[in-house]
């Protein structure tokens, strides 16, 4: 072959190679980026699976029932804290993050919360302040299959945490590992000073090796609406419903139409964070529930967690419920008045363990 014609067959074959690579360009261009319609990349024979960012999208906060979820903690253990709410604690850190947030009498006629996250990577870089378990708020928890976040605790909570048949798996701030004292709060006694991280409860499952993957059983602890598919309750209207623990912890949730909310305001204040945002939830929902003393030096009491009567308000709208526990390790069960599973509100949640006779307090406008 002559030098000639050998340079006449490169030419030819260069021109073919910028042809098909136009051709390829214009597919790109034309037809979305290689990508079909189910949302997978193909290039040549390769194959790419959607990122996870892609996949979460069908993903739901079980909890809240929101999307945006990610899928990889779908099976993962709540993680309940316990937050004081006594007027020295007051603003609270992180108190408007929780997915739901449940308030309960103690002794003296004061109130402690016990804040629910889906998983521990949402629990933010300030909680607190972290108080003392009461037995009652265990058994709550108990029927979430959380992780029980806590420091200190009564005589009935210690006993409740040491019997071994309960299994309850709980990070205690008396180790003070994984805690620490806000340094700024000077004013205050050394026990509403108390807080912890996200990162640090993280730290504490995995170095006591506990059981991360919750049991089937509890994956949906609440009925919950479709995101974006809002439900009305048939009792009535509710632009706000006052409730009351005792003379001086008080309650009242006042609707925005807007926003959906029910927003939190405690003896007639906005109830904010440390970081000045207000508490609110999609769903308020009150249970009457009998409570006794426990007949001790220090006043403590047992709440009747078994079954009992109720009120929730979602939407604007409010509903009169019952609602069942039973035992310790026995899920929350709310029911409609026709006696089926009630549904809320895709969003998050307040709970309020108000004592039966403090039921006949309550106002609903």
């Amino acid at each position: 072959m002559t030098s000639k014609k050998r340079n006449q067959q490169i030419i030819l074959i260069v021109a073919a190679v910028v042809v098909v690579a136009a051709l390829v360009l214009l597919g790109i261009k034309f037809f979305g980026g290689g990508k079909a319609d189910n949302g997978i990349s193909t290039t040549g024979n390769q194959t790419t699976l959607p990122t996870t960012q892609g996949n979460n999208s069908a993903a739901v906060n079980p909890l809240t029932g929101i999307g945006g979820y990610d899928q990889k903690f779908l099976d993962s253990r709540p993680v309940a804290v316990i937050i004081s709410n006594a007027p020295a604690a007051r603003p609270q850190w992180g108190l408007s993050t929780p997915d739901i947030l449940v308030e309960g009498l103690v002794e003296g006629g004061v109130t402690r919360m016990l804040g629910f996250y889906a998983n521990v990577s949402e629990i933010p870089d300030k909680i607190g302040p972290i108080r003392s378990a009461r037995h009652d708020f265990i058994e709550f928890a108990q029927g979430f299959d959380a992780f029980f976040i806590h420091w200190g605790g009564s005589t009935y909570a210690y006993n409740a945490l040491r019997n071994k048949s309960r299994h309850i798996d709980n990070v205690d701030g008396m180790a003070g590992t994984y805690f620490h004292r806000d340094k700024n709060r000077t004013n205050v006694g050394i026990e509403h000073r108390g807080y912890t991280t996200g990162s640090n409860i993280e730290r504490a499952i995995n170095d006591k090796k506990f059981r991360t993957e919750i049991k089937g059983e509890y994956k949906s602890p609440l009925s919950l609406s479709p995101e974006g598919s809002p439900i009305t309750y048939s009792g009535g209207a509710c632009q706000s419903i006052k409730i009351e623990f005792s003379g001086s912890f008080k309650h009242k949730f006042v609707y925005d139409p807007e926003k959906k909310l029910y927003f939190n305001y405690f003896n007639g204040n906005a109830m904010n964070d440390a970081n000045g945002k207000q508490s609110s939830a999609t769903n308020v929902i009150v249970l009457y529930c009998g409570i006794k003393s426990m007949h001790d030096k220090k006043g403590c009491i047992d709440m009747d967690l078994s079954s009992g009567s109720g009120i929730a308000v979602s939407n604007g709208t409010y509903q009169n419920i019952t609602w069942k526990k039973g035992g310790y390790d026995d899920a929350l069960k709310l029911y409609a008045p026709d006696g089926k599973e009630l549904t809320l509100n895709a969003g998050k949640s307040y709970i309020g363990l108000v004592p039966t006779t403090k039921s006949s307090n309550t106002v609903i406008e």
